[in-house]
């Protein structure tokens, strides 16, 4: 066996498909293939099986990837043991949920480059139990993810707790109204949660309807109608059509979205909303990040820490 054999392994992994990976590696399929074959010939078991999905681990393959992850990492640590940032370069494999992936992850992804220009961050938009398997195969090393009320992190931090992993608060933020430019609304600074049930309420797919039925609070009280998009572009369009309301985070579209400083969307205080969004940082416990992947938390951390610094100070 020999450490490129482990360098395919592990992006055939990450990619769910050897073609993929092949094209990531700049390879040919074939290499890839066989060099696997030869890896599973010596060793003596399968490392990945075919599925609908795509290729996937088999439960061999899982606990090899630990393995693997170790070994390209302390090759990584010898090639970036010069400190200085020029010289640092790698790879990092993030997951994250949906909302962080369109508001948080772009601007943290220029900033890591920025500082580190050798680096290059792989996001997959993933949902928090999809990547707590992606953490424990080796598929990705960190997720970011965001959800609704302290109840939640208390359940996940135990039940992580049982598997192995940590669970580190990044950010707590409000929820804001957000509204079109000609809805009596807009004048607002503040309102209560009610003033918004005659308008149409904007959501983002599924998992925004959980949070809205959180801020509601009564489940006998309802918007007069909800309208829903799978992406934040088209509720960020669709408010500034004047369509309806949204009740989203205070990172959806900030102070510094093209959208509100247009004036397309206007950003209003809820004073009766007591639920809040947050944002943790999920890792494996006692595991021993390499020197790209602590740079990239590096940089997370101290991005989250000034914007949850600029929102206190507001």
């Amino acid at each position: 066996m020999n450490l490129e054999q482990f360098r395919y392994i592990k992006a055939v992994a990450q990619c769910r498909s050897i073609s993929k990976a092949a094209k990531q590696l700049f390879l040919t399929q074939p290499t890839i293939s066989n060099a696997i074959h030869n890896f599973e010939e010596e060793v003596g078991y399968k490392v990945f099986r075919r599925s609908n999905q795509g290729v996937e681990l088999t439960e061999d393959g899982e606990k090899l990837m630990g393995s693997v992850d170790v070994i390209l990492n302390e090759v990584e640590h010898i090639r970036n043991s010069n400190e200085s940032p020029d010289y640092i370069n790698g790879d990092v494999y993030v997951d994250a949920s949906s909302t962080i992936c369109s508001t948080i992850m772009p601007r943290v992804i220029i900033a890591c480059k920025q500082a580190y220009p050798g680096i290059t961050v792989h996001v997959k938009e993933t949902l928090p139990d999809k990547s707590m398997t992606s953490l424990l195969a080796g598929i990705s090393t960190i997720s970011v993810t965001s959800f609704v009320g302290v109840d939640k992190l208390k359940t996940l931090q135990s039940s992580l707790g049982m598997r192995n992993f940590d669970a580190e608060q990044l950010l707590v933020e409000d929820f804001m109204l957000y509204t079109g430019s000609e809805s009596p609304l807009a004048l607002e600074k503040e309102v209560e949660v009610e003033e918004a049930y005659a308008y149409p309420w904007i959501i983002q797919q599924e998992h925004n309807y959980e949070e809205n039925c959180m801020i509601l609070g009564e489940d006998e009280i309802c918007p007069n109608s909800i309208i829903s998009f799978q992406d934040k572009d088209s509720v960020k369009q669709a408010i500034a059509a004047n369509l309806g309301v949204a009740v989203m985070a205070s990172s959806f579209a900030g102070r510094e979205d093209p959208y509100v400083t247009s004036g397309l969307i206007h950003r209003v205080g809820l004073v009766d909303v007591q639920v809040r969004t947050m944002h943790v940082l999920i890792t494996q416990k006692k595991r021993k990040f390499s020197t790209v992947e602590t740079c990239f938390l590096e940089v997370l951390k101290k991005f989250y820490a000034e914007m949850q610094k600029k929102d206190q100070s507001r």
